[in-house]
């Protein structure tokens, strides 16, 4: 998710305004006019106005070298106000909060007016409360902040992705940022609502985690969300996010932004760009069926300002469906021309029409005509997954909590089912969840989880197994259904699947314990000695204590599991 909200807007102001195209020149000229007048003489003006011409752009490294300049000049008194500004501004762009503080407290204590200074110091303190905790682990390209221990685990999945993502989505898109990364783990919604701008009305509507913006990646922890989340998927869309930043000079629009960091979030992991998910392809079915689409101009300045979830999913799969177009039509040697052309200064407009040699409307004709001849399935009875966060540190996903069941009737069934299944009468348990199933249909994961678990513990493996797969189809960001594969693929001997099946879960939700336990039992009886010791390292970051002994389904699914 990348936006430039009204905070950024403001930083930017006191100087050149109107490198930021919503701004009028009027409303710059006033602030340039305002400093002149109190003796802020030409020559400082022109570098800040330098140094702000930079930053609007993203290019952090040549702002810092005006900052830098600047400061080591000396200046003393009112005329050193705005350079400490700016340079306040810079320092916290490069992600070092207290010396951004500090430039700044001093600008505003001068007597130099300088409008939104102070909103903009009030805005990094608040974020600071939670940066001045964080840790760090580097790797060659990215420094990984997190604060809570737990979020220690992320590291070892994070980094490795990272630098996955840097390497391919660098070659399809030809850029590879020279210096690193910062990425921020925030630990619950309330720091990482402070830190994006977002409201939390606005991350439970959209279901945004996650924000690439002041020149660094933010995520929210997984950890703060009942069942995890996509997290390294997202990681690796908000660093396509910063490429295309870095590579078009700050000047891409969000539905471009967005397509191609949708379509590129999965190259860490594919050959190829991300296809369409269930729900994506079947919304796609419903809005051409209904005539109902996401505008590009709707989409403006965020998809995260959207209304409706819903509308933000579809705003996602019509832009990944766009770059798709736009790759077809040649490659990543046209996408890439694109940029060019943006990063020139010209609209993505203009420049698709330039790269494609048709008008921009008859673009998006052909590409609306693409879609519809796409044979996109309308999938009855899916159902968005809702965003979950947690009420509590202390609140668990249990596998026997039924209350994310909408439907009545199937909650009753389910809930018998559990009972009968906690009683090892998996055959009536069976009876039970069928009629839940009955009820509910692909509506419900978790009934489907219940009744491939009952057929599981009842020796139907091949039924159980049927069931979890269409279940990791439609619902694939759940991670129970590939702990429940894993468990399956254990009872039937068949080790490298289990193994696959359980790290896909804990790379949704790290914070199972007893999933690094089942890998490290499984490890152990294959003798991958490295690997075992690399998920008993991570049970006991989690528990503190490990327990060697074999576990089971239900263990690694009951209300101890997070």
């Amino acid at each position: 998710m990348f936006f430039m909200p009204k905070i950024i807007k403001l930083f930017a102001i006191i100087f050149f305004s109107l490198c930021y195209p919503c701004l009028s020149e009027p409303v710059a000229q006033t602030h340039v006019s305002l400093l002149a007048a109190i003796g802020i003489p030409p020559d400082i003006l022109s570098e800040l106005s330098r140094g702000e011409a930079y930053l609007a752009e993203l290019d952090v490294e040549q702002a810092a070298r005006v900052a830098d300049e600047l400061l080591n000049k000396g200046y003393e008194g009112d005329i050193n106000a705005p350079v400490q500004y700016f340079a306040g501004k810079v320092r916290f762009f490069e992600g070092n909060y207290a010396e951004s503080l500090r430039l700044l407290k001093d600008a505003i204590e001068s007597k130099c007016f300088i409008p939104d200074a102070r909103e903009f110091f009030e805005h990094i303190n608040s974020v600071f409360q939670t940066a001045s905790k964080f840790q760090e682990k580097a790797s060659t390209h990215f420094i990984f902040r997190y604060i809570q221990k737990k979020d220690e685990i992320l590291v070892d999945y994070a980094l490795p992705v990272l630098e996955k993502a840097y390497e391919e989505i660098g070659k399809d898109l030809d850029h590879f940022p020279q210096s690193k990364i910062i990425v921020e783990v925030y630990p619950d919604v309330d720091s990482f609502c402070k830190a994006s701008t977002l409201t939390k009305e606005e991350i439970d509507t959209s279901g945004t985690v996650a924000i690439c913006l002041f020149n660094r990646l933010m995520i929210t922890t997984p950890r703060v969300l009942l069942h995890g989340y996509a997290w390294l998927d997202t990681l690796a869309h908000e660093y396509v996010h910063y490429v295309i930043s870095k590579k078009t000079r700050n000047r891409t629009p969000i539905w471009l932004h967005e397509g191609v960091a949708k379509y590129e979030e999965a190259r860490w992991r594919r050959a190829e760009g991300e296809g369409f998910s269930s729900i994506s392809e079947s919304l796609l079915a419903e809005a051409i069926e209904n005539n109902y689409f996401i505008t590009f101009e709707q989409m403006h300045p965020s998809l995260a300002k959207l209304k409706k979830h819903e509308d933000t999913v579809l705003a996602f799969a019509e832009v990944q469906s766009a770059v798709e177009y736009i790759l077809k039509k040649g490659g990543y040697n046209l996408l890439r021309k694109i940029f060019e052309i943006i990063a020139e200064g010209e609209s993505a407009e203009n420049a698709v029409a330039s790269v494609l040699q048709i008008p921009f409307a008859q673009f998006e004709q052909e590409w609306q005509e693409y879609l519809r001849k796409s044979d996109l399935k309308k999938i009855p009875g899916i159902q968005l997954m809702p965003i979950h966060f947690k009420k509590s540190e202390s609140e668990k996903s249990d596998v026997e909590d039924v209350s994310e069941i909408e439907a009545g009737n199937a909650r009753k069934h389910a809930k018998l089912g559990d009972i009968l299944r906690r009683e090892n009468r998996s055959d009536a348990a069976i009876v039970e969840y069928e009629k839940a199933y009955q009820v509910a249909g692909l509506i419900s994961p978790q009934i489907l989880n219940k009744l491939a678990l009952a057929y599981l513990l009842n020796t139907q493996y091949e039924k159980a197994e049927n069931i979890l797969i269409t279940t990791r189809q439609y619902y694939p960001d759940y991670p129970t259904t590939y702990v429940t594969l894993g468990e399956l693929y254990q009872r039937k001997k068949e080790y490298d699947k289990a193994l696959e099946s359980l790290a896909l879960a804990s790379q949704i939700n790290p914070y199972n314990p007893f999933v690094h336990q089942a890998m490290f039992n499984i490890c152990q009886n294959m003798g991958k000695k490295e690997e075992a010791a690399l998920h008993l390292n991570r049970v006991t970051m989690l528990m503190g204590t490990f327990n060697k002994e074999a576990i089971t389904n239900d263990q690694i699914q009951n209300p101890r599991s997070q």
